[in-house]
């Protein structure tokens, strides 16, 4: 049973939810009232659900952690519409390539990738609910090809294999087209959740903070969709945890900086400006190796890797990013990273001028006013949900565990988020702004989530506490319904 100074958990859980539930509902339309009551229930009770758990479980946040992510992440699997994740529709191609054992999608020059045409038809209804197209219940997966213009062949195959794996899953069991939506979303869902659990059960510390960190709404709705982003952001997450046990370590085990290492060049290989989280290898005293020469081998690896990832990104990612629909984007719009270099060095004072704004001024658009779970789609009141959600964010930065690093420790952790934050925007100013535009375009808020994990380490300067734990899980909670209720009153 929970005791009675438990139930205002539960309490404030319902507080908070009818607040957003009011306040979201009374800005949107409402095509399907019994469909929002429905999943309006759903979620509700999911939320207490976890809390409850998260109640009976207080040394459990490994599993209160899964749940969360589980929950809410199966609602979001069936509940968001078509495609409508960011990018979804050539993630969803190419984890389609991906099921059919396509690990390196093959160009057709001037034509694009070969895909099945029940893929193709579904993108003609992106953005639309079952409610509102009910054909994609009864269709079967067809084999017929068809070209598509981009299926993000930088990316490596191994960001779409539980992705691939579900649409298999949906071919060989012939289920209906929606099905590999569907399980394609699933298995990217509890891949990611997978990993969390690993990770915050594996680390010493900071449970509580990797918990929040990985369910967070932006977080938990891409890992529910068929976006690359879930399984970076597990990664991200993952890295951290062996960070921290490798800080906490009287003696690091060899295999801990094997797995430190490779989740970061594995998500280095998919973003470059993520490779430089193994530069957190370098705060780690030398005293905590098992000898002299494996603290320098593995420092000396981590830069190797860091090479490894630049090459790879300026040799081949970038020029796979030519191909397909994205080239017709950079003709009209005059984006070349080459030009755009050659203005930097003739233009020092406009470029500098222009990128320092846009450090300074673009955070706002990105984190609040456009900063939305769908791909170029934003509703009413999202900018409120999104301002209280950056609050609660900042609150929880102060609140954080202090793992007791000394005041230079955490001015370096500073120093490279800066420079991972900063190299974001340059490469988004090379690669997808025009040649000499004032401003920088294409970033997006999930850009930043794999190292937001950088900032309690340095802010945090609580001890560990039950009360303040559990107050964490309950606003995590409130958000992540929030983000529920945002496609229930956006979509249905």
């Amino acid at each position: 049973m929970i005791q009675i100074n438990d139930k205002k958990y539960i309490l404030t859980y319902l507080i908070g939810f009818i607040l957003l539930a009011t306040f979201l509902f009374s800005c949107n339309t409402h095509n399907h009232p019994k469909a929002q009551i429905i999943l309006s229930i759903l979620t509700v009770i999911g939320g207490i659900i976890c809390i409850r758990y998260s109640i009976k479980n207080k040394d459990a946040l490994h599993k209160t952690a899964f749940l969360i992510i589980i929950i809410f992440g199966l609602l979001t699997v069936f509940a968001s519409p078509l495609l409508v994740a960011p990018d979804e529709v050539e993630h969803f191609a190419r984890s389609d390539l991906t099921s059919e054992g396509g690990l390196i999608p093959n160009y057709h020059e001037n034509q694009g990738y070969f895909i099945n045409n029940y893929f193709y038809q579904m993108t003609c209804s992106q953005g639309s609910t079952l409610l509102d197209n009910t054909s994609f219940m009864h269709q079967d997966i067809t084999h017929g090809k068809t070209f598509f213009t981009s299926v993000f062949s930088q990316n490596l195959f191994y960001v779409y294999l539980a992705q691939g794996f579900g649409i298999f899953i949906a071919k060989m069991l012939e289920l209906p087209v929606i099905f590999a939506l569907w399980l394609g979303r699933l298995c990217n869902l509890l891949l990611y959740s997978g990993i969390v659990y690993f990770a915050i059960k594996k680390t010493p510390a900071f449970k509580k903070e990797l918990l929040v960190l990985s369910c967070l709404p932006i977080a938990v709705f891409q890992a529910a969709s068929m976006s690359s982003d879930g399984i970076i952001f597990a990664l991200a997450i993952l890295n951290i945890s062996y960070f921290i046990q490798m800080y906490k370590s009287e003696i690091i085990p060899n295999k801990n900086i094997i797995i430190y290492l490779a989740t970061g060049i594995l998500i280095g290989l998919i973003k470059f400006p993520y490779i430089f989280l193994l530069l957190m290898l370098f705060l780690i005293p030398a005293n905590k190796f098992k000898t002299k020469k494996i603290a320098i081998m593995s420092k000396m690896t981590a830069l190797l890797l860091i090479v490894i990832a630049g090459a790879y990104s300026n040799f081949y990612a970038s020029k796979e990013l030519l191909k397909g629909g994205r080239i017709d984007y950079y003709i009209q719009n005059n984006v070349n990273p080459t030009n755009q270099i050659n203005y930097i060095i003739h233009n020092p004072t406009s470029a500098v001028i222009t990128f320092v704004k846009s450090l300074i001024f673009l955070p706002y658009l990105i984190f609040i006013k456009d900063c939305s779970f769908f791909h170029l789609i934003l509703f009413p009141g999202l900018d409120i949900y999104n301002a209280l959600c950056l609050i609660f964010f900042i609150v929880f930065l102060f609140l954080s565990e202090d793992l007791k690093m000394a005041k230079r420790k955490k001015l370096e952790l500073i120093i490279l988020f800066l420079i991972i934050y900063t190299s974001i925007f340059f490469i988004q100013y090379l690669s997808w702004t025009p040649v000499g535009y004032d401003g920088i375009l294409g970033v997006g808020a999930r850009y930043f989530i794999p190292i937001l994990a950088i900032l309690p380490l340095v802010f945090g300067h609580k001890s560990n506490s039950e009360k303040l734990t559990k107050y964490f899980i309950v606003f995590t909670t409130i958000f992540l319904s929030g983000m529920l209720l945002i496609i229930i009153a956006g979509f249905y």
